[in-house]
């Protein structure tokens, strides 16, 4: 097995206390005239139950909430922070910049480039490893991190969804450092880009739901490959929260048995945008399923084309 890329040594996420049942969005909705692909039964048979509400906290807050642990333990172990990547699928038109100003003022005052994306959707995530993959292999300095950020807070009934899926509120942030004991170890992973322009017609959609299992195999088989690993060495598989139907199929199509597919928090959690592969191996450390030692892959789709898949291992 390969030696480590790169370790995520420290990650947070927050998860809002309010939740609202998927009967109840897919209601108001509905009083927008915005009628959802499944109904509320069909989304209950697919996992899905509550999604979790933001009714307190700004975007601002939610991040300060993840961001501000990391940058004191950070701080402490005398680490620098070298760049902020932040990605925020809804909220289209916010300034990273203000929302990072307090922040920075008080626990970074390095002030290192804040890098807002949004072209990858729900498969961000990735695209941050890939990101930083590059940096630790080019000039950076053993006491250098990367920062990767995530916040979704809906303004609205119609920022929960997209006709296909219902979205929830999180936030989660994770520090990306040169390979060192502990921590998740990132072993291998892989981006794919369909390269297909998706605009809304019925049927490229239909085309992006009946093909894209095909594309995530690619990138998990090049991954694995990559890594030297087989199915039978994986403990977990974190994949983005699309639901049980979805996971089935992909189960099938990589030839997984479907109890890898971690889904403990898909009845009271749903959808969270680019939190669900942090917010998964949280849940599933704390829950004593994944352990030291275990390997693990995550998965995520972005709606639009994008794919990524990554190999951990817990240390």
């Amino acid at each position: 097995m390969k030696a480590p890329i790169f370790t995520i040594a420290d990650s947070s996420v927050y998860i809002p206390d309010s939740r609202i049942r998927v009967e109840e969005i897919i209601h108001e909705l509905s009083g927008i005239g915005i009628a959802m692909r499944q109904n509320a039964e069909e989304c209950r048979e697919n996992g899905f139950e509550q999604l979790p509400l933001e009714q307190s906290y700004s975007l601002e807050q939610m991040i300060v909430s993840v961001c501000a642990p990391l940058l004191i333990r950070a701080r402490q172990e005398g680490t620098r922070i070298a760049a902020i990547l932040f990605f925020c699928v809804t909220n289209s038109g916010i300034k990273a910049e203000e929302l990072f100003a307090g922040l920075l003022q008080e626990f970074v005052p390095e002030a290192p480039p804040v890098l807002q994306m949004e072209e990858y959707g729900c498969a961000s995530f990735h695209l941050s490893l890939h990101l930083a993959k590059a940096f630790f292999a080019g000039t950076a300095r053993d006491d250098e991190a990367i920062l990767f950020v995530t916040a979704d807070k809906a303004r609205n009934a119609r920022e929960r969804s997209d006709t296909f899926m219902l979205f929830g509120d999180a936030a989660s942030a994770a520090l990306y450092r040169k390979p060192a004991s502990g921590g998740q170890q990132v072993l291998a992973g892989g981006l794919k880009a369909d390269g297909i322009a998706y605009d809304g017609s019925p049927e490229q959609i239909k085309m992006y739901f009946s093909t894209f299992y095909l594309s995530v195999r690619q990138v998990v088989n090049q991954v694995m490959r990559e890594a030297g690993v087989g199915v039978t060495e994986l403990s977990l598989v974190f994949c983005t929260n699309l639901g049980l139907d979805t996971w089935r199929i992909l189960a099938k199509v990589l030839g997984f048995p479907i109890q890898l597919f971690y889904a403990d928090t898909l009845g009271t959690a749903g959808h969270l945008h680019n939190t669900d592969i942090l917010l998964n191996v949280t849940d599933a450390v704390r829950r004593g399923k994944l352990r030291r030692g275990d390997i693990y892959l995550a998965i995520t789709v972005g709606f639009g084309g994008y794919y990524g898949c990554s190999l951990h291992q817990y240390e």
